[in-house]
């Protein structure tokens, strides 16, 4: 696969999600296929064979699933130091490889206030990330809020695989 190059070396080392979706965002758990590493770390990968789609792997998108930040704040969960210390790692190896850290939120809240959070917990990645040895000039924050769901907002799983922050090569 041509365009899955660049997350080969993240996919190694780490957990992470490639995801792609429809046209229209809807989470399909059918379409879902599942695979585990004998490191014990793991990561899935979903496609519907369809590159037209907005979300699909030629946006070459990571999410990065273990990511969290304490409720209504933009302050890391020491739990995800493992991951982004893991991508560091990573993105260190590739140091010609430019990303853009997107922070995403649920619709809960008034939609300023998502896209408020969301640019300061795609910061507070990519801060973790420069002080981690990231090279500051390869990447770059940006929220979108709640403008780019995956799913459907109306019940708590959905809301809880809307708050992501996924990796995009730029």
């Amino acid at each position: 696969m041509q365009t899955l190059k660049w997350v080969s070396p993240l996919i190694l080392a780490a957990a992470f999600s490639v995801q792609a979706w429809e046209n229209n965002n809807s989470y399909n758990p059918q379409q879902q296929t599942r695979m585990s590493m004998n490191n014990g770390f793991g990561f899935s990968m979903g496609f519907n064979g369809n590159s037209s789609g907005r979300n699909n792997l030629s946006d070459d998108r990571i999410i990065l699933h273990g990511v969290n930040f304490k409720y209504d704040s933009a302050v890391i969960t020491p739990e995800s130091n493992k991951v982004l210390d893991e991508v560091a790692a990573q993105l260190r190896t590739a140091p010609e490889l430019i990303v853009e850290v997107g922070g995403h939120a649920s619709a809960e809240g008034e939609v300023a206030y998502n896209m408020d959070l969301s640019v300061r917990r795609a910061s507070a990645v990519r801060d973790y990330l420069v002080q981690q040895g990231v090279e500051a000039k390869n990447m770059r924050a940006m929220g979108y809020g709640e403008l780019q769901p995956v799913t459907s907002n109306e019940v708590e799983q959905g809301r809880s695989m809307n708050r992501r922050v996924e990796l995009r090569r730029l």
